[in-house]
């Protein structure tokens, strides 16, 4: 016996049975819409089908709107699905569950830092989009989120603990989150959504390709140091006893390049002499912490650090059995040695070097990297000096072997200010 489009019978019970249209199947976690109509009468099931139909062709219809709110379409599709199917869908694929699921694996290899980046970038994104089924997120919601995102304030949850986002957003008419923090947060609710399709939870990954185009190069993000600015750094630097950190990290910085976590974090140990060479030894043992594995390095101290007396002061706290050059700073989880240096030097440098906001302890690393460029260095030399990978060539960066500290110091002497 032949029945109806859209009515089939199984174990004498009939079933409304119809295939998800194409172009709205990125909102179902299932191919076919099938329900039973809690009957074996062909004329009940009649009856019931076109009630069916109709319920189920004008929630298709608003769906394809794409008008609704999130939420709604949620409510939408699971109302077409049967009920314990809808309970299994929404406990297993709403997105605070599956935040959960994901954090939990991935955790293991972020450091305190990035735990922390990342929650709040999901906070974010439960906040705007609301706890919805991420079967249910569509790549124009998320479009959608990336132009709120840019109106969300700087430090939103810290300044304001207790207010909406969304009427923050609503109220905003100035600065938001900057491009560059708005493609760092669509890149880590990309990892989410690529995460959901391969298990299975969505068809396919929304989020691709979202990245805004920044116009502004790579090299202007942060200004480097002019002459005059080191000039008045050096100037002005406090050399009082007690707080020997305020003058030789600068110092440091200008003539190495480090970055400031990886002088903050010094060890006695980790001033160590190669080839009769005195230099900086930049590891992760205990508790000190790396950017990347390129970070991991050994790199000459600058003979103007040796002229101004840092071996003298590096003996002398070797000396007293202390086991870091800078006993002043504290550990801190998420930040390592640097906070309360970070806090003074910012401080300091808005009081005595210069107002430019893109001007900060970085830009040593920008003025180094770009005086070393000048000089004509090479660009692998400086790679290595710097802690950044040598991705310039397979040859020099899977066969090559570091740089002795002869050649590297070569390169730091055409540090002259």
């Amino acid at each position: 016996m032949s029945y109806p489009t859209h009515l089939i019978k199984v174990n004498n019970r009939f079933y409304y049975k119809i295939k998800v249209p194409s172009d709205l199947c990125h909102l179902f976690p299932c191919k076919f819409i099938k329900k039973s109509l809690h009957t074996s009468e062909l004329n009940a099931a009649k009856t019931l089908l076109r009630y069916c139909e109709f319920k189920t062709h004008n929630a298709f219809a608003l769906l394809r709107t794409n008008t609704l709110e999130a939420e709604h379409v949620q409510q939408i599709v699971h109302s077409l699905l049967p009920a314990p199917r809808a309970i299994e869908v929404m406990e297993k694929s709403l997105l605070t569950n599956v935040i959960a699921t994901y954090t939990s694996e991935k955790q293991t290899n972020w450091t305190g830092k990035t735990k922390l980046e990342v929650a709040g970038v999901f906070r974010l994104l439960v906040d705007i989009l609301g706890d919805i089924d991420v079967s249910t997120i569509t790549r124009p919601m998320l479009i959608d989120l990336r132009s709120s995102l840019l109106k969300v304030p700087p430090n939103f949850y810290v300044k304001n603990p207790d207010k909406s986002v969304k009427k923050a957003i609503a109220e905003n008419n100035g600065d938001g989150i900057s491009i560059k923090t708005v493609n760092k947060y669509m890149s880590r609710i990309g990892g989410l959504l690529k995460y959901c399709h391969e298990q299975g939870l969505i068809t396919n990954n929304p989020a691709t390709g979202l990245q805004i185009v920044d116009k502004q190069r790579a090299d202007q993000e942060r200004s480097a140091y002019s002459l005059e600015d080191v000039k008045s750094i050096v100037r002005n630097l406090p050399s009082e006893d007690d707080a020997p950190e305020r003058y030789w990290i600068p110092i440091i910085g200008l003539y190495s390049g480090m970055r400031l976590a990886e002088i903050c974090q010094l060890h006695i140990e980790d001033i160590i002499k190669v080839d009769d060479c005195w230099c900086f030894d930049i590891n992760d043992a205990g508790n000190k912490q790396l950017k990347n594995d390129a970070s991991v390095r050994v790199i000459p101290v600058h003979p103007k650090l040796i002229e101004l007396g840092f071996i003298r002061y590096f003996e002398a706290m070797r000396d007293t059995g202390q086991p870091r050059l800078w006993m002043n700073l504290s550990y801190i989880r998420l930040h390592g040695y640097t906070n309360s240096f970070g806090k003074w030097y910012q401080r300091y440098n808005r009081e005595h070097v210069t107002d430019d906001p893109k001007k900060v302890f970085h830009s040593m690393r920008h003025l180094v990297t770009d005086t070393l460029k000048q000089a004509g260095v090479l660009e692998s030399v400086i790679a290595e000096l710097v802690g950044h990978t040598n991705e310039g060539s397979e040859t020099m960066g899977r066969y090559g072997k570091r740089y002795r500290p002869v050649v590297l110091i070569e390169a730091l002497m055409k540090l002259e200010y």
